[in-house]
Order: C-alpha cells, then sequence, then structure tokens
C-alpha cells in the first residue's frame, strides 16, 4: 500500500492505494459510521460491510440531487446520527459526490470517507474536497469544498467494472497526462491500447484484474494521476486559478454529457478532442501536437463526433461554472505537458462549435 496525503485548509486528506475495502473497519469506528453505496456495489461488496449501518441509494446521475440528499438527511436522523458521527461512501463518482455534500452539509459538517469503487472515482471524482450534487439539469450546480479524512482505493473492485466505466476512468488519466507531459503520456501512447485490451479479455472470462504487467501499469496510472491532482489541489483547493486547468475537456464534456447521455470520462474525451482543436484553430496549439493526442484519444474507442444538438450543447454551455457575463474560462493547450487558462468570448465557443459538431 502506497500512501498520498492531499494538505489543503480545509483539512488533511490520505489516499490510501492498494489498501483493500476488507479492511475499512481500521479506518473508522463501526459503531459510530454510516456507509453511504449504491444498490450495485451493496449486491457485489456488501458482505465486506454488512457489520456498518448503511444507506442505499441509486448510482445513476439521476440520483444525483437534492431529494437524494433528503432522503439520506432523513435516514442519518433515524440512525441518532450526531457531530461525532462518521460517514463512508462506498462507490464511483455519484456516490462520493453525493456522500461528500452529505457529510459536509449535515449537522454543518461531520467527518467522512471514500472507499472508490470505479476507475474514475480513483483518479478524480473521489479526489480533491469538490462535492456536489445537479440541481435543474445542471450538473454539480450546488456543492461544497470539504476533504475526507481518507480515500481507499482498492484495485481489486475494479474487477467488476464494466468496460464503459474502466474507459470512463481513462478518459481522466489521459487528461492527467496532457497536463504532466514528463513521459506519462509517452508511456500511456505505448501502453493504453495494452491495458485496455487485456482488461477486456480478463472481464469477460473471470472477473479477474489484467496479468500482473498491465495491472502495473494500471497502478502506475492511478497513482502519477494521483500525484498530479494532489499538487494542484493543494496549491489552489477552492478553483481560484490553478485548478481550473483539471476542466482540460470538461467545459464541452460536461455539457455533452448531459445532452448525449454517456458515461463522464467518454464525454471528457470527446471534450479534450474539442479543447484540442480549438487550440490548433486559436494558434495555440500546432498540428502534429494535435495528432499525437487525437491519436491517444482513439485509443479508448470513444467515437470522437459531437452528436449532441447544437442548441441543448449551447444552453448547457451557458449554466457553466466558468462563465463570466459574456466570456468564459477555458482550458487551452499550448503543448504536451503545458496548458493554460484564457477567457475567451463564449461566442467564438459556440462558433467553433457550430463547425465541429455534427448534430443538428
Amino acid at each position: 500500500m502506497k500512501t498520498i496525503k492531499v494538505t489543503a485548509k480545509s483539512g488533511e486528506s490520505r489516499l490510501l492505494i492498494n489498501e483493500k475495502l476488507e479492511n475499512l473497519h481500521k479506518y473508522c469506528n463501526i459503531d459510530k459510521t454510516v456507509i453511504i453505496t449504491d444498490n450495485n456495489i451493496a449486491h457485489l461488496y456488501g458482505n465486506s460491510f454488512s457489520n456498518f449501518k448503511t444507506i442505499t441509494i441509486e448510482g445513476s446521475e439521476e440520483s444525483k440531487n437534492i431529494e437524494t440528499v433528503a432522503k439520506i438527511y432523513e435516514k442519518l436522523l433515524g440512525f441518532s446520527c450526531d457531530r461525532h458521527s462518521f460517514i463512508v461512501g462506498i462507490g464511483g463518482g455519484v456516490v462520493t459526490d453525493i456522500t461528500g455534500f452529505v457529510a459536509s452539509t449535515f449537522l454543518r459538517g461531520v467527518r467522512y470517507g471514500f472507499v472508490s469503487t470505479t476507475l474514475l472515482a480513483q483518479v478524480d471524482a473521489g479526489i480533491g474536497g469538490k462535492n456536489g450534487v445537479n440541481f435543474m439539469g445542471i450538473k454539480n450546480i450546488i456543492g461544497t469544498f470539504s476533504q475526507p479524512d481518507f480515500i481507499i482505493i482498492d484495485l481489486d473492485t475494479l474487477k467488476t467494472l464494466d468496460i464503459k466505466e474502466f474507459i470512463s476512468g481513462i478518459g481522466e488519466i489521459i487528461k492527467y497526462s496532457i497536463i504532466s507531459g514528463k513521459g506519462f503520456f509517452d508511456l500511456l501512447a505505448d501502453n493504453l491500447s495494452s491495458v485496455i485490451s487485456k482488461f477486456k479479455e480478463n472481464r469477460l472470462q473471470d472477473n479477474a484484474l489484467p496479468c500482473s504487467e498491465v495491472n502495473s501499469l494500471l497502478s502506475y496510472f492511478i497513482e502519477e494521476s494521483l500525484i498530479i491532482k494532489a499538487d494542484i489541489v493543494e496549491k489552489d483547493e477552492k478553483e481560484a486559478g490553478l485548478r481550473k486547468i483539471l476542466n482540460l475537456g470538461h467545459t464541452l464534456g460536461h455539457a455533452i454529457e448531459i445532452t448525449e447521455n454517456i458515461p463522464h470520462g467518454a464525454a471528457v474525451i470527446k471534450g479534450i478532442k474539442f479543447a484540442s482543436d480549438l487550440s490548433t484553430r486559436e494558434g495555440f496549439l500546432d498540428i502534429e501536437e494535435n495528432r499525437k493526442i487525437t491519436s491517444l484519444l482513439e485509443l479508448t474507442g470513444v467515437p470522437l463526433e459531437i452528436k449532441s444538438k447544437r442548441d441543448k450543447i449551447k444552453e448547457a454551455l451557458s449554466h457553466d461554472k466558468k462563465k463570466k457575463g459574456d466570456n468564459i474560462d477555458f482550458i487551452f493547450i499550448k503543448n504536451i505537458g503545458d496548458v493554460f487558462i484564457s477567457s475567451i468570448k463564449l461566442k467564438t465557443v459556440m462558433e467553433a462549435i457550430d463547425d465541429m459538431c455534427i448534430g443538428r
């Protein structure tokens, strides 16, 4: 097991890489802890936390709303929870988002932790202290900043992960590789196809993780992603500046996720392609670097075309949290390993969408 610490103003968080779900009891008091999880995780891994009080929710994006939060508050009160209680979210990004939001608002805040069971949650969604729920069709428009005490990252839970959700996590890993450079991008480009194909083979055969060599690579991809994010979060927890670069591919990605109803990471992959093309269009990124990024994105098998209706994408963008009047903070790529934030006219982004979007 390897531990990475994230030290932010709202608290310190420990990322426990290759720790096991069954060791959860070592990090919290069973009698004072309530688990929040989804139906699928409860079915697959419920025996690992059967001694805990548990609240089970639907794990879909549609359940990430105020109504679900209210039901959880009601159940916490039914368990007689107080400020000494501890909450643990076990699941993917939906569960970690809801758990973090509930814990940071219930009784004005109680301590909490996560066991992230999807690749997306392990490398991104559960990390960094951003907790949010959707409202009126707008993604994560209501939320808080607070750090979990710990995040258990158990790679064994990936063995039951659907391939689409696995690719969703890969989308965020690609984002980190573009931000970082430093060989991470090239290593990913050289090995991603093998990692994905081996995951597919083993997933279909016996629900086992890939061979040790590929599993070691996947562990490295996760660790490197966490190091990059931890460093950025420590410098800018509340996204005042630097942390915005973690939104690479997300400006359009969030809009695509909602309008095409596809997994978050798949939408981010499409969003990174758009960001890369717009960066070239605006004269920041040369064509050859754009091609390298496109080639890496293509290895995921996610179609890079934007099929959403243009008007729906534009409507979603108009509610983006990075929007400021007629401008929006957009994450551009100058080189692999060199991304930057620049305010751009929303009209310019909309024009690019008109040219690049195949939806009508």
